[in-house]
């Protein structure tokens, strides 16, 4: 019961962002995508900082409060590319920042807590703890193991950039290269509402074979063919509404700046525009399984169950997105060919 109300009130809000989106201005499709973008960051942070990992507060704050602004400005008043440009720029800055911290912290801590003694003026035999004596060797070994735990806290600084942070900004892109309110909405649905509930009631009937279980015990092999089948499900009901009503009322796919995979004046565009909606489809369900396992295997190293507890019976939103950021991939990739560019 918990599970399917907090599934009703996340609808409620995607419909209500997405009609704002059409009835007033897609910036409240770029607000939701803000929306989660900082939530799953703020969750995946708080997850490695639980595991052990020192992490940085300045390259995720760049990256959340100057991505869009610096993709929005740049794709406006420079051109249609120049808003990637933005992005990389940014990413590359939050970056370069996690290394700089990773280079100085440890003089600034030095400084901070005054300067010591220089270990080659001191025996090995006079350094001690407590009236055990620690050899030059144990010395060397306690330092090395220092430094690999801060290059791992860096390595981990960069991954919270790229995973959630990359993959979510993709939905910027494709939103203002393409059509905002059909990409986003493709985006979250296929994956969610076709691959994840078509694959929980079919492994929740059928049941049989685990697909990956030291991964994720609870998913099976008929599970994932229900993904599948849900993907391409999903994505026909998107061709039937966005191709086929779209050629009776090409007023609406205007309003939202769709543009058909098939010119509608070719000979076949609806048998056509079908099959690569149902490739496009069975291609984010696949996926968005693998995005999922992924999202269960990171969370296996990290020692938890959940990234979050903002949605009962969901976890948060990482749990939400998982397998959103990697159809988002997909339909960059699909775009580009359909479109050329």
């Amino acid at each position: 019961m918990k599970r399917t109300l907090t599934s009703i009130a996340l609808i409620a809000v995607l419909a209500a962002f997405m009609l704002c989106g059409y009835f007033v201005s897609p910036i409240f499709v770029d607000m939701l995508i803000l929306l989660f973008l900082a939530g799953a960051t703020f969750e995946m942070r708080k997850c490695l900082k639980d595991s052990g990992y020192d992490m940085y507060i300045a390259p995720a704050v760049i990256m959340l409060i100057f991505t869009y602004p610096v993709f929005y400005l740049m794709q406006h008043y420079i051109g249609d590319s120049a808003g990637l440009q933005g992005i990389l720029i940014v990413l590359l800055v939050s970056i370069a920042v996690c290394i700089a911290i990773f280079t100085f912290r440890p003089l600034m801590k030095k400084k901070q807590g005054g300067e010591k003694a220089d270990s080659d003026d001191v025996a090995p035999a006079e350094v001690a703890v407590g009236s055990e004596p620690i050899s030059a060797e144990q010395c060397c070994k306690s330092e090395n193991a220092t430094e690999k735990k801060s290059i791992n806290s860096l390595f981990a600084n960069v991954f919270l950039i790229a995973y959630p942070m990359i993959f979510m900004t993709v939905a910027w892109v494709v939103g203002y290269k393409y059509s905002a309110l059909f990409a986003v909405l493709y985006a979250i649905v296929v994956p969610i509402i076709g691959s994840d509930m078509f694959a929980f009631f079919a492994g929740s009937l059928i049941g049989g074979k685990k697909l990956c279980p030291s991964i994720s015990p609870k998913k099976t092999v008929a599970g994932a063919v229900g993904g599948l089948v849900g993907g391409a499900a999903v994505s026909v009901v998107f061709w039937a509404i966005f191709e086929y009503v779209g050629s009776i009322a090409p007023e609406f796919t205007a309003q939202i700046g769709y543009i058909p995979f098939i010119s509608h004046s070719d000979v076949g565009w609806m048998w056509k525009s079908a099959l690569i909606y149902l490739a496009i489809g069975i291609i984010c369900g696949a996926v968005s399984e693998v995005g999922d396992l992924c999202a269960s295997g990171i969370k296996r190293a990290l020692g938890i169950k959940d990234y979050g507890k903002i949605f009962p019976g969901h976890g948060g939103f990482m749990d939400r997105i998982d397998s959103v950021m990697y159809c988002l991939v997909v339909l960059l990739v699909a775009f580009t060919c359909i479109y050329g560019s």
